[in-house]
């Protein structure tokens, strides 16, 4: 799964060269839609969901016999029971992901960490509010647009804002007062984004160092995520808050899919000598989170999910790119591209 994604998430982005052969052109939408890898992420969603509708009724016997075994105590331990009792929870969950027709991508990190940034980037334009004097104080959910506009809708709301602007964006966010477990729909033509024509969904959230409500957060807006996207800051290393957040989630969800961004790598090539070292460091802290910590994956696996970013040079270079401008300078520092 890892090794796939990363490799959806680099061909959508328009970082494979097949992605700009005449077969794949911007206006043909059906084109695009055939030959993208994520219509088989789609339909063997729907395969699995089948596989997993015989597994919910599996479990539920099983819960069935191990509730009526309890009061023999010397055959099924009180715990034991409740373990079992669990997993009707986690099959439930596992099922409402699976009957979705979108692939659900959530970005967490500490505040002002480059979370909007990464979003705008693999949309290659900028399409939320980011940058110096503005944080995300509410979950942004980016989504296609069938009708070619792009608006809004607010949580308990079905009145469309119009939105044409992305300084238009920030002005209604900043209107609304939001709380910060609240999500806002924002609605972006499909005709302007190979990821949203695709049904993809992305998720952007307040800093997961400034809420005490994660647990809220988890519940409402975490456990119908397919793919789970920490965007850390390469200048400093994985801190606890992060940690402890992902350790929530992961005893919410049976081993979630989870992608590390080492974003701001660019700040390394002032000290190009430590370059191999830092990221060395990094690898190895990510890693063990993963596989040791959160035990969600094997250390190959691993290798395959973390990444080293510049966000904000990925994003200004595509921005280029669609005016005809050469989109990279002369930067030594390898960054990865998504």
């Amino acid at each position: 799964m890892a090794a796939y994604l990363n490799r959806t998430i680099s061909l959508m982005s328009g970082d494979d060269p097949g992605i700009r052969g005449p077969s794949l052109a911007v206006g043909d939408g059906r084109s695009l839609r055939d030959s993208s890898p994520l219509q088989i992420f789609v339909k063997a969603k729907k395969k699995i969901n089948d596989i997993f509708v015989e597994i919910e009724d599996y479990v539920r016997d099983a819960v069935a016999y191990v509730q009526s075994l309890q009061q023999e105590r010397s055959i099924v331990k009180s715990d034991d029971a409740v373990q079992v009792e669990g997993y009707i929870v986690k099959v439930k969950g596992i099922r409402d992901v699976l009957m979705r027709d979108h692939m659900k991508v959530a970005f967490f990190g500490r505040t002002s960490n480059g979370k909007s940034t990464v979003i705008n980037a693999m949309l290659r334009e900028k399409i939320l509010p980011s940058g110096i004097g503005h944080t995300t104080n509410c979950f942004l959910q980016v989504e296609g647009s069938d009708s070619g506009e792009s608006y809004l809708v607010t949580e308990d709301s079905t009145e469309k804002q119009n939105v044409k602007s992305v300084g238009q964006l920030a002005h209604a966010l900043c209107k609304e007062k939001l709380g910060e477990s609240q999500l806002v729909h924002i609605y972006w033509p499909k005709d302007k984004c190979l990821l949203l024509r695709d049904d993809v969904v992305f998720v952007d959230s307040p800093g997961i160092d400034v809420s005490p409500n994660l647990d809220e957060w988890i519940d409402r807006h975490c456990l119908d995520a397919d793919v789970f996207v920490l965007v850390s800051n390469a200048e400093s290393t994985l801190m606890l808050t992060e940690k402890n957040f992902f350790h929530k989630v992961s005893t919410r969800l049976s081993k979630p899919n989870i992608f590390i961004l080492n974003n701001r790598w660019d700040a390394s090539a002032s000290e190009p000598e430590f370059l191999d070292e830092v990221r060395a460091q990094h690898m190895e802290r990510a890693v063990s989170f993963l596989v040791k910590e959160l035990k969600v994956c094997t250390q190959k696996e691993a290798n395959e999910r973390i990444f080293f970013v510049s966000a904000k040079e990925a994003l200004q270079a595509r921005l280029l790119e669609q005016k005809g401008q050469p989109a990279h300078s002369k930067n030594k520092t390898p960054i990865q591209p998504y």
